[in-house]
């Protein structure tokens, strides 16, 4: 599977991703008080490290109709897991506040992102108007500011924390 990882970094995605495009992500109500207080959607940190994977920052883009919304509450149910929170939050961010990150953004190559093939059905490029994209950004804090609070979602399996 390198070589999704590979392609993926290839074919960064910021010429691509329109002003009003709005990506989500999920983090636990106890790590965004912490984002909160720190003023940073934090890659680098460990405890400051909100995303859905260890490494990256994750985001799923909207589409309605599409599939990020459940994708983003199964999310927040593994957030809220992770640190014993009862409540999650989902964040947004537009594509303009993207581009002025100024840092190379990828689609996710730990999910099956959609590609755009030649006839022969060689990977040519990302599907960036696909219904599903997740898309990580590797090398950047997100100051708070470009991140608007979308709405909270209760832990569902509150019994087992």
């Amino acid at each position: 599977m390198k070589w999704i990882e590979n392609f993926s970094r290839n074919h960064p995605l910021n010429s691509k991703i329109k002003d009003t495009d709005i990506f989500l992500h999920a983090t636990s109500l106890k790590k965004y008080l912490a984002i909160k207080s720190t003023g940073f959607l934090r890659r680098s940190v460990s405890e400051r490290n909100y995303s859905i994977s260890q490494n990256v920052i994750c985001f799923e883009k909207y589409v309605k109709n599409g599939v990020a919304e459940p994708s983003i509450e199964g999310y927040c149910d593994a957030a809220c897991r992770n640190d014993k929170s009862k409540e999650a939050v989902i964040l947004q961010i537009t594509g303009e506040k993207l581009k002025k990150l100024g840092v190379k953004i990828y689609a996710d190559w730990n999910d099956n992102y959609p590609l755009i093939r030649d006839s022969e059905g060689i990977p040519i490029d990302v599907d960036t108007e696909a219904f599903f994209l997740s898309i990580i950004i590797v090398d950047c804090d997100i100051p708070i500011e470009y991140l608007k609070l979308v709405r909270k979602v209760a832990f569902k399996d509150i019994d087992r924390l």
